[in-house]
């Protein structure tokens, strides 16, 4: 059995590498961070008992019907870090994913924080991972952005009431202690492995986190970048981290060595197991081990004051805008030539449901009119009734109050009203007298009374036998089917329009959220909230419908410009009642169609992803 207190090379490499420049600063620099963690370190006297900060009791977890963990029982305190040693397979990644909250334990029970990850609901987890920062073996940094934005955007996730100010400052802080300043606007793809690995640590450092768990950290790197990986650890440790580190032998200073899959306990010489073996220790205060004489002696910096709340709700209006809106705004100038064919696809379909928009105010405004003719009733005097006779039916229907108006047409202004119908202006010449009689036009309130008002007034004396009036008793039930279907036809083709535009949108937005799974599910391993995930896509998404919207509105805006300029008597022939007010309802409508369109693809785009 390996003790921890027989310390390999690597550790005392570790301890000389130290002395040059670039990694005092290093070391200098992280421990200057880890400052506001002094709180959970113990006294001097070494007397002080901590409460664990993560602590594992009989866990087990299999996958299928491979038992990948057994009987896993260990427990972390503040300052002290863990080594996770064993062979590929044996389980380390597994645990720290645990602990982590990616996996939940198919027995036994994990605590982190005071929160347990290993029930059902497990609440508080987006909290936890905000406080368990996670070094992947692969350093996982968003490809899209520099070195100091990656830095940047943890700092924003981990706390986003930080002022921004502040946040760059310490981004930068963090970049000049791992030697890295001159590579801040550098994308990952221009770094080296050990160089992103660096950055990688540092990420998960700058935000001051209760715990770290490193996989593997040093896999990839080279042995100056392992050395200086390694100090970093080391140093959060010093300053007050519970940091657990997997890797496939002993390297690391640590108090205790869990080795897989024997689920074993190695302690160094001055650690006392407990008899049962479980991982009930009473730690060695690991500060004290690792921080030279000076440090230890030196003051215990105090916990920054918190800022009033005014400026904590500035900060945060400010990162919010930061993080959803100008994220957004650059994922979509991104994705330009993926949102392309989207984009003219919505473009289209609105501009063919603004068309039928105007078509259906057309036809509703020509129905309105036929509905005002079928309540019109005109009542046909005959030629031989006398100004009594007339007199007298006018103030019967005066009085009736199912009539709203009544106007008296002579045979000179039915005639002139004629003339302006098609069909009837020649009705006139096919006989030498005037063939229109005189007549009393009768304004009924309710068009479903028509008929009852036309039979109270066909047996008066004043009234023409032959045709007494110009009521058709199916005017009403064939307006009332003609509106219904073609309510119906233009309701299903909106309807249809909609929902291959959004069959459409939706699979271009979910072809994009695709692309970006990996960045979306390692943001939410940061601690992101929902909205940090889910608002830049609702700004993408919104940004293609406007402007899918706007070309659609321009389209429909600049074909009525040249209708009314150069086709004014088809136009009003075509679309009766459609003019300027009816057209600007329409292009208004457009853009809203495609501003909620868009937002509303692309969020059940990001909830499958999210998925």
């Amino acid at each position: 059995m390996e003790r921890v207190g027989s310390r390999p090379a690597t550790g005392a490499r570790t301890r000389a590498v130290t002395n040059g420049a670039t990694n005092g600063a290093v070391a200098n620099g992280l421990r200057a961070k880890t400052n506001g963690a002094t709180s959970h370190r113990p006294g001097t006297n070494g007397t002080a008992k901590l409460q664990p900060v993560v602590k594992l009791t009989h866990v087990k977890k299999s996958f299928g019907r491979t038992d990948v963990l057994k009987e896993i029982n260990l427990s972390v305190v503040p300052g002290e870090l863990v080594e996770i040693t064993g062979p590929s397979g044996a389980g380390k990644t597994t645990l720290l994913r645990l602990v982590h909250g990616q996996l939940r334990p198919n027995g036994g029970e994990v605590w982190v924080e005071g929160r347990g990850l290993h029930r059902w609901w497990r609440r508080g987890l987006t909290r936890v991972r905000r406080d368990v920062a996670f070094v992947f073996q692969e350093h996982h940094l968003l490809p899209r952005l520099t070195a100091l934005e990656n830095l940047t955007l943890a700092l924003q996730v981990t706390d986003p009431q930080l002022p921004f100010k502040t946040i760059k400052q310490r981004a930068l802080g963090t970049l000049e202690s791992l030697g890295l300043a001159h590579k801040r606007n550098s994308y990952p793809r221009q770094l080296s492995a050990g160089e992103r690995q660096r950055i990688a640590v540092g990420r998960a450092l700058a935000a001051k986190p209760r715990v770290i768990l490193a996989d593997e950290p040093m896999a990839s790197i080279d042995d100056d970048n392992a050395r200086i990986v390694m100090r970093l650890l080391e140093d959060a440790a010093a300053g007050g981290a519970a940091v657990i580190v997997a890797s496939h032998k002993h390297s690391f200073p640590s108090s205790r060595v869990l080795n897989l899959p024997s689920g074993r306990i190695h302690l160094n010489g001055s650690q006392k197991a407990a008899s049962n073996g479980n991982g009930k220790h009473a730690p060695q205060p690991l500060w004290r081990v690792l921080l030279p004489v000076h440090a230890r002696t030196r003051k215990q910096v105090t916990k920054p004051k918190q800022l009033p709340l005014w400026r904590r709700t500035v900060a945060l209006v400010a990162n919010s805008y930061r993080l959803v809106v100008l994220s957004g705004l650059r994922s979509w100038s991104r994705d330009v030539r993926l949102t392309s064919p989207a984009l003219g696809t919505m473009a289209l379909l609105l501009l063919l449901c603004g068309t039928l928009a105007m078509v259906g105010i057309a036809i509703e405004r020509a129905a309105v009119q036929q509905a005002a003719e079928a309540s019109l009733v005109r009542v046909y005097l005959a030629s031989d009734a006398t100004p009594e006779a007339v007199a007298t039916l006018k103030s019967r229907l005066t009085s009736d109050p199912r009539i709203a108006s009544i106007t008296e047409v002579s045979p000179e202004q039915a005639l002139a009203e004629a003339a302006s119908h098609p069909g009837l202006d020649n009705l006139s010449s096919l006989s030498s007298t005037n063939p229109f009689p005189a007549s009393l036009d009768l304004r009924v309130s309710d068009v479903t009374k028509v008929g009852a008002v036309a039979t109270s007034v066909k047996d008066d004396p004043a009234v023409d036998p032959a045709y007494p009036t110009s009521y058709d008793p199916d005017t009403y039930s064939r307006l009332r089917r003609i509106a219904l279907v073609v309510g119906g036809v233009g309701v299903g083709l909106l309807l249809l329009f909609g929902l291959v535009a959004y069959a459409v949108i939706a699979n271009s937005m979910r072809g994009i959220a695709t692309a970006r799974r990996q960045e979306v599910a390692l943001i939410r391993l940061l601690g992101a909230r929902g909205w940090m995930l889910r608002g830049p896509f609702v700004v993408e998404g919104l940004m293609i419908g406007a402007l899918a919207g706007a070309v659609a509105a321009a389209a429909v805006a600049g074909a009525w410009v040249l209708a009314i300029r150069f086709e004014s008597a088809t136009y009003a022939q075509v679309l009766p009642g459609v003019g300027p007010t009816e057209v600007q309802y329409v292009l208004a409508s457009v853009m809203a169609a495609g501003l909620l369109l868009g937002s509303l693809t692309a969020t059940l785009g990001f909830r499958k992803v999210r998925a």
